[in-house]
């Protein structure tokens, strides 16, 4: 019984490992969130400071990335890096009738991250 505790706990930590969930950054944001549909996401720090993010829609939705300099439409699984400017933010809007779910991991940041949620545009 000894042996076959030891070795299924092995095989989980094994699988741990695989699929990369002792894998995260220390200093890295990470948020998996849903956004209703026909809503938007904004994230933007607490001090107007600059940060990085990087964005993955996990959903068959039509989500666009908004920011100052570009406006993305977001593929499924794809992952988008984005550099947000000092007294910016960034909003992912969802204009279809379904919800969409969406992961982000916010990184070199120096001040507190601040999400809010609206009406699509």
């Amino acid at each position: 019984m000894k042996l076959f505790s030891v070795l299924l706990f092995f095989i989980t930590l094994q699988s741990c490992t695989i699929h990369g969930i002792g894998k995260k950054e220390k200093d890295s944001l990470y948020i998996n969130t849903s956004i209703p549909a026909h809503t938007s996401l904004t994230i933007a720090s607490e001090d107007a400071s600059l940060f990085s993010l990087d964005a993955v829609e996990k959903s068959n939705t039509t989500l666009q990335i908004h920011n100052d300099t570009q406006n993305i439409n977001m593929e499924k699984n794809k992952i988008y890096t984005l550099k947000i400017a000092q007294n910016s933010s960034v909003t992912f809007q969802n204009s279809s009738n379904r919800g969409a779910t969406i992961t982000l991991r916010v990184y070199n940041h120096s001040a507190k991250i601040i999400q809010k949620t609206g009406q699509a545009q």
